[in-house]
C-alpha cells in the first residue's frame, strides 16, 4: 500500500503522529509556515474519529500538507510507514512531536546537523557504562555529540534506514516506545552514529502526555534489547 501522494520538490518532508491534540495542531501549522527552510508536512493519525476535523485544518494549511488515518491507533510506530514511503524521493526527513515548540530555524538547523548514515536528535541522552536499566542514563545538550538514544520527536534522520524491512519486524507490543527501537536499531544493528542534534525545542505542557504511562513498556523493551545484545554505552560498544 502506497501512503503518500504529496512529493514537493525542494521541501523538506516533516512527519508527525496525531492522537489527543488536535486542538494544538493549528499551532504546529503556524510554526511550520514560519520556516525559513521550506517544508512540507505528513501526519499519521491515530485518531479516526478526528479525520473530518483533523483535514479541515489541512485544507487551510500554509504548508503543503498530507493526512494518513488510521482506523486503530498503532502508536507513534505508524510515522515509520510514512518515513518509508518518503524515502524512495528524498534522503533526509524530519520527525517532530505534536507538543513541541521551535524556532524558525528548526528545519535549517536540523539539516546542519545531518550526516550520512546518522541519525540526530534534540531528545538524547547517554547510558552509563554496563546500564542495566532505561533509567540509568544522562542528558546530553552538546550539540552533535555522540549517544546512545534519542527521541523521535526533534529528529533529523537518513531516510535509507526506513527502507529496511527488519526495521518494520519490532514486536507489536512495543510499537509505542519506537524511539527505543530505532535508536537500537540504527545505533546497534547497523552501527550508524547517534547524536546530538543542533536544533533546539521546547514542550508544551498540557495533561495528554503519555510519558509516564508508557514508562514501564520501555523499561521492558530496554530488557529485551538488552538480552537481543544490545550494548548500548559507548564504552560497551569500543
Amino acid at each position: 500500500m502506497r501512503y503518500t501522494t504529496l512529493v514537493e520538490e525542494g521541501r523538506v518532508p516533516v512527519i508527525m503522529c496525531v492522537w489527543k491534540r488536535i486542538d494544538r495542531f493549528r499551532r504546529t501549522l503556524e510554526l511550520l509556515a514560519e520556516q525559513d527552510t521550506p517544508v512540507a508536512l505528513y501526519v499519521w493519525n491515530n485518531n479516526f474519529g478526528e479525520a473530518a476535523r483533523l483535514d479541515s485544518l489541512l485544507l487551510r494549511s500554509p504548508v503543503p500538507a498530507q493526512s494518513i488515518h488510521s482506523r486503530r491507533n498503532i502508536g507513534c510506530f505508524g510515522r515509520f510507514y510514512l518515513a518509508r514511503e518518503l524515502a524512495d524521493t528524498h534522503d533526509v526527513v524530519l520527525f517532530i512531536d505534536d507538543d513541541q515548540e521551535f524556532d524558525r530555524t528548526m528545519a535549517t538547523d536540523q539539516l546542519a546537523s545531518f550526516e550520512a548514515e546518522s541519525l540526530a536528535g534534540w531528545w538524547a541522552f547517554r547510558y552509563l557504562p554496563g546500564a542495566r536499566s532505561y533509567a540509568e542514563r544522562v542528558r546530553v545538550d552538546t550539540p552533535l555529540a555522540p549517544v546512545d538514544y534519542l527521541g523521535v520527536g526533534g529528529l533529523v534522520a537518513d531516510a535509507r534506514i526506513f527502507r529496511e524491512p527488519a526495521l518494520f519486524r519490532c514486536p507489536r507490543r512495543y510499537w509505542f516506545v519506537d524511539d527505543i527501537w530505532l535508536s537500537y536499531y540504527a545505533g546497534h544493528v547497523h552501527r550508524w552514529q547517534l547524536r546530538r542534534s543542533l536544533a533546539e525545542f521546547r514542550f508544551h505542557s498540557d495533561e495528554k502526555d503519555v510519558h509516564e504511562t508508557l514508562w514501564p513498556t520501555k523499561v521492558r523493551m530496554f530488557r529485551y534489547l538488552k538480552r537481543t545484545g544490545w550494548g548500548v554505552s559507548s564504552r560497551e560498544r569500543a
